[in-house]
């Protein structure tokens, strides 16, 4: 073969049976590498992105948890408060004392003390 007839030739190395150049084999194992790149960026993202969907699932049945437990809580509260107020009104207070023996004043007196009056026990 002629010289003119290799540069004319678009792949002269296949035609005269050489080997690939190095040029042309890291152009096509450069597409080769960024399919497989890609490939493996899109598998990673997509699991990453079932990996927060099953985080915020987790954290919402967790939120329902707390605001159940929030409505326990203040069902307890209203309980509670409305059990003090019973406890501290007048009558309840009343009832006490008379079960702790005390019986009502008639008459008072007070001691003046800026007169400088005092009591004495007899």
């Amino acid at each position: 073969m002629s010289h003119a007839h290799i540069l004319t030739m678009k792949r002269p190395h296949e035609a005269l049976g050489l080997p690939v150049p190095i040029g042309r084999r890291l152009t096509n194992l450069g597409k080769g590498s960024w399919v497989i790149f890609l490939g493996s960026l899109s598998v990673f993202c997509v699991g990453l992105y079932v990996f927060q969907i099953s985080q915020t699932a987790a954290k919402g049945y967790a939120l329902r948890d707390l605001e159940k437990q929030q409505e326990y809580l203040q069902e307890s509260v209203s309980a509670l408060e409305a059990q003090a107020a019973e406890l501290q009104s007048m009558n309840a207070l009343q009832e006490r004392v008379k079960g702790l023996g005390y019986v009502p004043v008639q008459h008072m007196e007070y001691v003046d003390v800026n007169n400088h009056a005092y009591a004495l026990a007899k």
